[in-house]
């Protein structure tokens, strides 16, 4: 194999380790989107949720310490 042939294939591979760098880094960045996402998400379901919870205790005693009627 000659240099130039050599040379010639190492460009051919460092061309598809750039692209696959290239589609890593498109994956990454996406998978950091939907992370953020959710987070936010998240954190607004944990806010609703403490909302709810403050609004039933204000509202008397917790149907969890309730006994069932057929008891």
């Amino acid at each position: 194999m000659s240099v130039e042939d050599r040379i010639t294939e190492l460009e051919i591979q460092l061309a598809h380790t750039q692209r696959t760098c290239d589609q890593l880094n498109e994956i990454v960045t996406q998978m950091s989107i939907d992370a953020q996402r959710r987070d936010r998400e998240m954190s607004r379901m944990v806010g609703q949720l403490k909302d709810l919870k403050s609004k039933v205790d204000e509202q008397g005693p917790s149907l969890e310490d309730e006994k069932p009627p057929h008891y």
